[in-house]
């Protein structure tokens, strides 16, 4: 039954990827744009200038925009335009933020003057922490570290990759910042599997045919893949950063960038990890909870609950110290709570393989864990492109104010929650179908993912109901 469920695997495997893709690099002047060897840190030296002046306007501001004025700039560039863009883009252009990124490009540059090159560890190629560095980032953002509302700790977020990258890349080879540590790269490769576009070998035939993989040892056209992949191999957008070193290095021309029905990676790869599946819930739970401690209600419960605890009254510099103190234990304890509602709902269906199953099932969950992202940064975003609009209007003279309309924000949240569940279900079932070897344990799993993801929707509805204020 297991052999004949692998053949189906490999089966389905084969044809999806031996159909003919029309191939987005044939587009007059694309690819020459792609392979030109300029263009690529031309715009790594722009943004990383950009960079500069961002650090710069977060480090001259006060601390607090709330109470002290202070310049939004740093702020509103990373917290309410980069980052929700990110959000927003990541169906369309999958990880092409990463081909521009000015902080991977920094460690590149660090490695062509001096690099030990080292072998990144064994026991570390694992993504687990730029799981926790996510998580962590979002859980002390309320209290401990305030990034959204404050641009010097945002400024100084930025120097601390910058210079993380810049270590890596002295000690280690090829970006093993990019691809096991950066936390962006990790959520953007997570949802890349939902994109529209996809980098593969066009023949693997062809690939097999040539002994000399150029694009694994690289030559004077282009470098080896720095992030270790492999096109051949290719079956899934998560680790590729689009760096598009190996359309610059094939000789035989065999790589493609074609578009696709989003989700195919979901559908199509039989890779899992343990660490990208409990991401997934840690990014529902987390952000449902950040989009609570918006509305009053929810806030006040919980804001209740943690002076309930504290063990000596009025002391101001305790109280702040307790709260950042419970702010990150609340989302250490929803993180694995969000995963552990998922596995006990494969442990009651699949007993011993339950592991295997939770981790299979939980990438169903994507579209609900990207609904969710988008819905938290949707306010954000508007926001952002409200604040670039007045800046251009105060620039000739005239004025220009915006102001969200804080019901509309809240349908568009609900109807994206809604879309990640409808999704979600068809993944699960699609899912379940591809792994399952009977009838019964296709229903199993679809008890798992549906009772699970209608849990999730029911919290993520009833807090958007809840009034802001």
């Amino acid at each position: 039954m297991v052999n004949k469920k692998e053949i189906r695997k490999n089966e389905n495997l084969e044809n999806h990827g031996n159909k003919e893709k029309y191939d987005l690099l044939d587009v007059y002047f694309f690819k020459d744009l792609v392979k030109n060897r300029f263009f690529k840190p031309v715009v790594n030296l722009f943004l990383f200038i950009f960079l500069l002046i961002i650090i710069y306007f977060g480090l001259s501001s006060e601390p607090d925009l709330r109470f002290h004025g202070g310049i939004p700039f740093a702020t509103t560039m990373i917290w309410d335009l980069w980052h929700p863009l990110l959000a927003f883009t990541i169906i369309i252009v999958g990880r092409l933020w990463c081909f521009a990124c000015p902080i991977g490009a920094v460690g590149e540059w660090t490695q062509s003057v001096f690099s030990l090159k080292r072998k990144y560890p064994e026991k570390y190629r694992n993504l687990w922490i730029a799981v926790i560095l996510f998580l962590f980032i979002f859980a002390a953002e309320r209290h401990l570290f305030m990034f959204t509302r404050n641009p010097p700790n945002t400024a100084f977020l930025l120097l601390f990759f910058t210079g993380l990258a810049v270590v890596m890349g002295a000690v280690y080879e090829k970006r093993s910042f990019c691809r096991y540590i950066c936390p962006i790269g990790l959520v953007l490769g997570l949802f890349s599997m939902l994109s529209s576009i996809e980098l593969r070998c066009k023949s693997k035939k062809t690939c097999q045919d040539h002994d000399i993989k150029e694009c694994v040892l690289g030559n004077k056209s282009g470098k080896a893949c720095p992030v270790g992949e492999f096109p051949q191999s290719m079956e899934r957008n998560n680790q590729c950063i689009m760096c598009m070193e190996c359309v610059k290095s094939c000789s035989r021309g065999n790589i493609r960038l074609s578009p696709r029905l989003p989700g195919a990676d979901l559908i199509h790869s039989n890779k899992t990890h343990l660490d990208e599946a409990y991401l997934v819930h840690g990014i529902i739970i987390i952000f449902l909870f950040v989009l609570g401690m918006e509305r009053l209600e929810f806030r006040n419960v919980i804001i209740n609950f943690v002076k309930s605890t504290l063990p000596v009254d009025s002391i101001t510099f305790l109280d702040l110290y307790w709260r950042n103190m419970w702010a990150v234990i609340i989302f250490i304890l929803l993180t694995l709570g969000a995963a552990g509602l998922m596995y006990l709902s494969s442990r009651a269906a699949f007993g011993k393989n339950a592991k295997r199953k939770f981790i299979e099932l939980s990438y169903a969950f994507i579209p609900l864990s990207l609904s969710v992202y988008l819905a938290e940064n949707t306010f954000r975003l508007l926001k952002g492109l409200f604040y670039i609009a007045a800046s251009i209007g105060s620039f000739f003279g005239r004025i220009w104010e915006f102001s969200p309309d804080f019901d509309t924000i809240d349908h568009v949240q609900i109807l994206l929650l809604v879309s990640g569940f409808i999704f979600t279900i068809w993944a699960g079932y699609l899912i379940s179908k591809r792994d399952s070897q009977d009838e019964n344990e296709l229903q199993q799993s679809m008890i798992a993912v549906g009772f699970t993801s209608i849990v999730y929707l029911i919290i993520g509805v009833r807090i958007l109901t809840l009034p802001i204020i």
